[in-house]
């Protein structure tokens, strides 16, 4: 029961992060400890289903909590109080530094600082760097959207959809980087909110062919990165996770909102993001992250 609760949770704020600009639905998931769980499944779909069914429903569940109960309610939150709802996650974020410095550094019990993992942990966070000076998206996402046109589609538009679903899906399953951030660097968001909105007009054959590829892309990408991932973590656990380490540190930049946005209120959240994350990792049964 407790496992399944804890799984339950867990799906919630990975939702919760997959709406809100800047934080990552990855970073929940290395956060929470479930992050090799999901790359195991979306790396091989048909077996990861038939043997992870009962995870899948209960964190789905959550996932679907996230977004569509409790989206709204953030969203809410987001638009009146922005730098304290950013705190509670930069708190959970925090929360997990431990742990995951623990899955890079430490060897046997002892603190092991090598070349590789350092190197790792450095290119993960330098990776970021672009992403934490371009701050807060949403101004870039409304340009896109107002500067969309779908325009006349042809054959090589297509395919290159079909490329930019791959590196779209690959990114938004690394912890710390969003997959919208990416699309807006290709020049390819503003392209695909036209799309879906072209999917009630006249212009509906043109919209199927620009998010059939994309759509192939995206999944295409999950399972190949999910399947590199899942085969560096099982060579190169803690380089991997050094890099991870980098990722999730680096996103702490992209999520917080700056000195003189906190308050006391900021402080708080900020206190109630590590201890959730703390009261979790002590609550949750040991076999919930195996």
């Amino acid at each position: 029961m407790m496992q399944n609760l804890f799984f339950v949770l867990a799906g919630v704020l990975f939702g919760l992060a997959n709406v809100i600009p800047g934080v990552s639905g990855g970073t929940m998931a290395v956060v929470f400890g479930v992050y090799e769980r999901l790359i195991g499944i979306l790396s091989d779909p048909i077996k990861g289903i038939k043997k992870e069914w009962k995870f899948i429903l209960v964190f789905g569940v959550g996932a679907v909590i996230g977004i569509l109960a409790f989206g709204k309610l953030m969203n809410w939150l987001l638009e009146r109080y922005p730098a304290q709802s950013a705190m509670f996650f930069v708190g959970v974020i925090l929360g997990s530094l431990p742990m995951l410095f623990k899955s890079s550094f430490m060897q046997g019990g002892k603190v092991r600082l090598t070349a590789g993992t350092l190197i790792a942990f450095l290119v993960g966070f330098g990776i970021m760097i672009p992403m934490i000076a371009a701050g807060n998206t949403d101004e870039a996402k409304e340009a896109a959207k107002a500067g969309a046109a779908l325009g006349n589609v042809d054959v090589g538009q297509a395919l290159l959809m079909l490329v930019y679903g791959v590196i779209a899906s690959s990114t938004m399953i690394i912890p710390g980087i969003s997959g919208s951030f990416v699309m807006l660097l290709l020049g390819v968001y503003g392209k695909i909110i036209a799309a879906v909105a072209a999917l009630t007009s006249s212009n509906l054959m043109s919209a199927v062919i620009l998010l059939l590829p994309f759509g192939i892309g995206v999944v295409l990408g999950l399972v190949f990165c999910s399947k590199l991932i899942k085969f560096l973590l099982s060579k190169y656990p803690n380089i991997t996770y050094a890099a991870i380490f980098g990722f999730v540190v680096g996103s702490i930049g992209c999520v917080f909102p700056g000195f003189k946005n906190i308050d006391l209120i900021g402080v708080i959240a900020l206190i109630a993001g590590i201890v959730v994350l703390w009261a979790c990792d002590r609550l949750a049964p040991e076999s919930a992250k195996e």
